[in-house]
């Protein structure tokens, strides 16, 4: 649950904070869970929540209403990221502005789809789907980047 919370923090610190909150609700709230099945499923969904409360709460959430830029494209996508270690890829992910981080979390991590993720932050539709493309544009060109670093050394 720690990599959840690294997903949605910006350092370390903020990580601890929301995997102490997180862990505090699941304290408190186990007597609600019925069937023990879906115990894992409900504390990765405390996790998730409690990371958006704390990113909400500590910053606030830009949004760029771009409804061109909301084209989903996947062109070269799985071929850009075939070669990357998953350490090197969470590190590309993190660089992330924030907003675009969470989006980018929630739909592609989390499997949410763009209604749920509008609902639970509070933004538009198209602002979800503009994020996600961000994102993905922000990330192609970061491994761009070490792509070409890698390929001169």
């Amino acid at each position: 649950m720690y990599s959840v919370c690294m997903r949605y923090a910006n350092s370390k610190d903020d990580a601890n904070d929301i995997f102490q909150q997180a862990f505090y609700s699941i304290y408190k709230n186990l007597n609600q869970v019925k069937k023990p099945e879906a115990l894992s499923g409900w504390v990765k969904r405390i996790f998730v929540n409690t990371a958006l409360e704390v990113v909400k709460k500590n910053t606030r959430f830009s949004i760029e209403e771009d409804m061109e830029s909301a084209v989903d494209s996947n062109a070269n996508w799985n071929d850009a990221i075939q070669n990357l270690s998953i350490e090197e890829l969470a590190g590309l992910i993190q660089q992330l502005p924030e907003g675009t981080r969470m989006v980018f979390n929630l739909y592609t991590v989390e499997g949410y789809s763009h209604k749920e993720i509008s609902e639970q932050l509070g933004i538009s539709l198209g602002t979800s789907k503009s994020q996600l493309f961000d994102a993905r544009k922000k990330l192609k060109v970061a491994l761009n980047n070490l792509q070409t670093i890698n390929s001169s050394i």
